[in-house]
């Protein structure tokens, strides 16, 4: 990112920031539980997301693993533990 673009994003949140200030008391209130609302949300896609990575090694270490392929190879292919594909 280049200077200009980091100072029009700087602004930017600068003048967001401006016009939550404006806000009375209860709108603030109903803007920061939006907020929160959109995090915790960000936060469970982000997760699942990340479980889903983690369930397709555990899937993919399960296949190698009926083609006897090293326990130590999987491990490092995957990700996974040793201990992890040996529970497979």
């Amino acid at each position: 990112m280049n200077t200009q673009d980091y100072i029009q994003k700087l602004y930017t949140k600068l003048l967001a920031a401006a016009e939550i200030a404006k806000y009375s008391k209860q709108d603030q209130e109903i803007y920061e539980e939006s907020l929160k609302h959109f995090r915790d949300l960000k936060n469970v896609m982000y997760t699942a997301k990340e479980e889903g990575k983690i369930e397709g090694k555990i899937e993919a270490a399960s296949e190698i693993k009926k083609k006897s392929l090293d326990i130590r190879l999987i491990a490092e292919i995957t990700g996974l533990s040793e201990k992890q594909i040996n529970a497979l």
